[in-house]
């Protein structure tokens, strides 16, 4: 089996509901659906989320990587072959996002392949994921309100977006834990914010409120992230510090972090099992990240949760149950008793709509 053909289409998918956090806001999906196909006439999928704010990749520019540097690089390989793969696109530097979408797809393509779904060839340690869900900055009647909602429906995990004011981010935390289940875990993403003593200060108000801290502060900043690290008895998780394999050996060694998180749009599945077996090494629990993905980029999110045992956080799920919510694919996301599991079928287990493909294109 060769790969024949790597192909990226824009796509745009308009937000029911727009997301803000300290950093920015967002009230579309600008993203690429990667299709390989085989000689064989296995085609495998994914979704590559351009951030030109995080990655400096933006959706045209990824278009262009992938479709005129990266596909002329990996066509005739086996798509087995993922390392040679990934030597081969190294020869364009950065590009995380065009790359980790590319091998996804090159993972769905081995499941169908061998008929067995993605999380069991990636480990197969466990069927379900803990879902951890994100509340947005809003009003606090807004949030309070989607919190209650969201722990009736099962879920026992929050990220708060904050960051913007440590007063009012105190504030909402406070009010959270008055209305959610005592098993709720809650964490706030200070989406790099934080001065380290408006981290501190968070921390301190909320001891015995608040259960891990996400990227307080720069990641540029070591020396407080250090200094936050040991004077605080929470965990700290990373995200913008934890880009590649090497920045997590260097946070690791700085001991800068307590739980590392991957994002599969950056990471892939490849390069995501290297940074768990790194880990796992160093004692250090995982979680997955959200990147704002659709219902096929969650879909990724559940089969490499399922399969690795270091990740033992819970992991980041966007509102696929909204009806409003567009989506590239047939088959809907299951959750049952506050676990999601991944589909059944081989690779991805899912199929593309190719009539809500024509319809989000971006010509």
């Amino acid at each position: 089996m060769k790969i024949q053909s790597v192909r990226a289409v824009p796509v745009n998918l308009p937000l029911p509901h727009p997301m803000e956090w300290a950093t920015g806001r967002m009230t579309s999906q600008a993203h690429v659906l990667v299709r390989i196909m085989t000689d064989e006439g296995v085609e495998g999928i994914a979704e590559a989320i351009p951030r030109e704010n995080i990655y400096g990749e933006t959706q045209v520019g990824m278009v262009h990587v992938i479709n005129d540097l990266l596909a002329p690089l990996v066509a005739g390989i086996d798509p087995f072959h993922v390392e040679k793969v990934h030597e081969k696109m190294a020869f364009i530097k950065g590009n995380l996002a065009a790359k980790g979408g590319i091998d996804v797809a090159l993972w769905d393509i081995m499941g169908k392949a061998c008929g067995l779904p993605c999380h069991k060839l990636l480990g197969g340690y466990r069927d379900s994921i803990e879902p951890s869900r994100i509340l947005w900055l809003t009003s606090d009647e807004a949030m309070l309100d989607q919190a209650r909602e969201l722990n009736g429906r099962g879920y026992r995990a929050f990220k708060v977006k904050g960051g913007v004011d440590a007063d009012a981010d105190i504030r909402r935390v406070h009010a959270l834990r008055q209305v959610v289940t005592r098993d709720t875990k809650l964490y706030i993403d200070g989406n790099q914010s934080y001065t380290y003593f408006e981290a501190k200060r968070v921390h301190d108000a909320l001891r015995g409120e608040l259960d891990y801290f996400e990227e307080p502060m720069a990641a540029t900043n070591e020396k407080d992230r250090v200094r936050l690290a040991h004077a605080i008895d929470i965990p700290i998780a990373g995200d913008e510090s934890n880009f590649t394999l090497y920045d997590i050996a260097h946070q690791i060694d700085i001991d800068a972090l307590s739980v590392m998180m991957i994002k599969i749009p950056r990471s892939g599945y490849t390069y995501g099992r290297k940074i768990a077996a790194l880990c796992e090494a160093y004692h250090r629990p995982m979680m997955i990240g959200s990147q704002s993905e659709s219902d096929l980029g969650m879909t990724a999110i559940v089969h490499m949760g399922c399969a690795l045992k270091t990740i033992s956080y819970p992991c980041e799920f966007m509102d696929y149950e909204d009806p409003a919510r567009p989506s590239l694919i047939n088959e809907q996301i299951r959750m049952e008793d506050g676990r999601v599991y991944p589909p059944a079928g081989p690779g991805l287990g899912v199929t593309l709509n190719e009539d809500a493909v024509e319809k989000y294109t971006v010509r």
